[in-house]
């Protein structure tokens, strides 16, 4: 039998590898069931029947054998150059791409020389037998000629001759059945091939003995294994408005290419948590749309392949690119007012894709049209904004409530003699600027003097109106709100034309019996924009609202012999202030004290007394309907007028308490005269 290597002299093999892929590329057969290694066998048994032919190849294949004998007698009378370049040719599943025409081993002079020797029909043929040692892992690196550098570690014997072979895809299972890489007596060699599948298996065999003629005889020994996974070839990458855009080809096999995204600062110090698109086998290649714009990235790509129960990688591929940028200005530049005063507000706004952002404060907006072009960074005082109008406070990083991040300018004081800013952003990069969209802000008085007068039938609230402000808008919150909890619930506004024709802000009813806290806050105007100023609060106790009501029965005579009293309050509640019914012969009483107490006593359901007389009524409840709990008054006897009065000599409580008169004559006991 020819040995193994001595096909790859054969000048009929290119012709019979471009026939198999052909065959491929047309879908008849595909590489895994008609691979390289049974067209060598083929040519190695010189075989040309038909027949004889079938019966060597697999399944589907077996039937091309016509087609494959017919290959070799064309391949015969064709004479092919057995050259490098034909050899080149000869590369399975690629395009034609270089290869080493010989073993070359690293070494020079005398040494090379015999190394180069050892022909492959030196050694003994290999027989099968059970590996009883570990293979040693091989080490590769790769030089700066591109060539691989294999080493291995040296195996002790007298004489030692290493073959250093590869099998594609699969491993070699013997040194004569595969392809011969180098011979040497060192511990290294080259590997000058270019990839011409996924996966390339380098072994090194030894043959050791006490001479060179035993180590010959010897039966070799698999001393030294190792993978070598096929980078990515064909490789272009673009960019292109900020998407990163690469494109490769990988040898089937491949089942996923490891992509990372370094910048170029990190270079030295890239690491897994560069890794991108982890997701994606990226077999043909990516986008990465996540580049921050402007900066410079290391882009790495490693091929990931299956060897057994591992997944080694390939050496990395790598292309250095910068991502373009664009001078975006910043149009949502926003600010906060700090609630607990007008001294300071927060600026916040969406950072650009690239470029360093600049604030200015100033008193006047930048000249008109300047944020309408792209200018260079000398060309900014022109603009209306100087160096020492910029703010110099620190920016930091925050996130909105859909996770966007904001660039937020904290604690910005107003200057004192201010009574309008204007906040312009700028965005420079490399030399040149951009102004955004200018925003400017109102500062507002204090609102001060406030009072709030309170009627029988309305409350007016007046107050010192504050400089700079259109407007003044009023919230009802409950007692004790705090209103930087946030302000909400009714709310009034009054301009500062009507406050003047009113005199105040007037209330018939809007205001809770029970009473509130007023928030007051100012309102100016800027660019459309409503601009709130200092909130000033005040509580209003509340005041309850009573009327009552007297029946006065008389005799045929006129005169008064009993009356009944009832009362209905503003709203439901449970008791009442203590009353008393005051009674002066001559006029209507003035005061609770400004007469003499009537007695009175409660009636039940039936009208009829349900306790005995007092000088004090006091009602158990008080609704809004005013058909509840009835009084009675003894009046028999009486002339002049009654009136009811709060008996309450607290003045706190008395100011939050409205007693509604009757009609006048309801009040009188006897008939005026007619």
């Amino acid at each position: 039998m020819s040995e193994p290597n001595a096909v790859d002299e054969d000048p009929r093999l290119p012709a019979l590898l471009a026939w198999r892929k052909r065959l491929i590329a047309s879908g008849a057969v595909s590489s895994a069931s008609f691979k390289e290694a049974h067209l060598r066998m083929v040519l190695r048994s010189g075989l040309t029947d038909v027949d004889q032919i079938r019966a060597m190849l697999p399944g589907a294949v077996a039937a091309h054998a016509e087609g494959l004998a017919r290959a070799l007698t064309e391949a015969g009378s064709e004479a092919l150059p057995d050259t490098e370049d034909a050899r080149a040719q000869a590369t399975p599943d690629s395009d034609p791409l270089p290869t080493v025409a010989a073993p070359r081993p690293i070494g020079n002079g005398a040494k090379a020389a015999r190394e180069a020797a050892f022909a492959p029909e030196s050694f003994a043929p290999f027989t099968v037998t059970e590996q009883t040692t570990t293979p040693a892992p091989l080490s590769l690196r790769r030089g700066d000629d591109r060539a691989l550098k294999v080493t291995w570690p040296a195996y002790d014997a007298p004489f030692v001759v290493y073959r250093m072979v590869s099998g594609e895809q699969d491993s070699p299972y013997s040194p004569d059945r595969a392809r011969l890489v180098a011979v040497t007596t060192d511990t290294a060699a080259l590997d000058e091939r270019v990839a011409s599948s996924a996966v390339r298996h380098l072994q090194v065999w030894v043959n050791a003995g006490a001479s060179r003629a035993d180590a010959l005889a010897a039966q070799p020994v698999l001393h030294a294994a190792g993978v070598m996974v096929a980078a990515v070839s064909d490789l272009a990458v673009r960019e292109d408005s900020g998407q990163v855009i690469a494109q490769w080809t990988v040898f089937p096999g491949i089942r996923t290419v490891h992509v990372y995204r370094v910048p170029v600062e990190d270079a030295d110090a890239a690491g897994p948590q560069h890794r991108i698109l982890a997701g994606k086998d990226n077999l043909g290649g990516f986008i990465d749309s996540g580049a921050e714009r402007g900066r410079t990235y290391i882009y790495r790509f490693r091929s990931e392949a299956a060897v057994g129960a591992s997944a080694p990688l390939s050496e990395a591929a790598q292309v250095e690119i910068t991502v373009s940028a664009v001078l975006a200005p910043v149009t949502d530049l926003a600010l906060t007012m700090h609630p607990e005063g007008q001294a300071a507000f927060d600026l916040s706004w969406t950072p650009p894709p690239a470029g360093q952002v600049l604030i200015f404060r100033t008193k006047n907006g930048p000249a008109a049209g300047a944020e309408t072009a792209e200018l260079p960074e000398a060309a900014l005082e022109q603009t209306g904004l100087s160096p020492e109008q910029r703010l110099a406070q620190p920016v930091a990083e925050q996130r909105d409530t859909q996770g966007g991040v904001l660039a937020v300018m904290a604690d910005v004081p107003w200057p004192a003699d201010w009574s309008r800013a204007y906040f312009t952003p700028v965005t420079i990069l490399a030399g040149r600027i951009r102004l955004g969209r200018t925003t400017s802000s109102v500062r507002t008085g204090m609102i001060t003097d406030v009072d709030l007068a309170e009627y029988c039938n309305k409350q007016v609230l007046s107050f010192a109106w504050p400089t700079g402000a259109a407007a003044v808008v009023l919230y009802l919150a409950p007692k004790g709100h705090d209103p930087r909890e946030g302000l909400s619930g009714r709310s009034y506004e009054i301009s500062v034309e009507d406050y003047e024709k009113y005199g105040g802000m007037q209330f018939t009813g809007e205001l809770p019996a029970a009473g509130c806290t007023l928030h007051l806050v100012p309102v100016a105007f800027s660019a459309g924009r409503r601009v709130q100023g200092t909130i000033t609060s005040i509580v209003y106790s509340g005041l309850l609202r009573v009327q009552y009501a007297i029946q006065i029965s008389r005799d045929r005579a006129g005169l008064p012999k009993s009356a009944r009293i009832a009362a209905r309050a503003q709203a439901e509640v449970q008791g009442s202030p203590p009353f008393r019914l005051t009674h002066h012969p001559e006029r209507i009483p003035l005061s609770v004290n400004d007469g003499e107490p009537v007695d009175v006593a409660p009636l039940d359901a039936a009208g009829d007394l349900a306790a005995g007389w007092s000088k004090v009524l006091q009602f158990s409840s008080l609704g809004t309907a005013g058909a509840g709990e009835m009084w009675a008054a003894d009046v028999a006897g009486r002339t002049g007028w009654v009136r009811l009065f709060a008996d309450l000599s607290d003045a706190t409580r008395l100011r939050q308490l409205a007693l509604l008169d009757p009609p006048v004559n309801t009040l009188r006991l006897t008939e005026a005269p007619k």
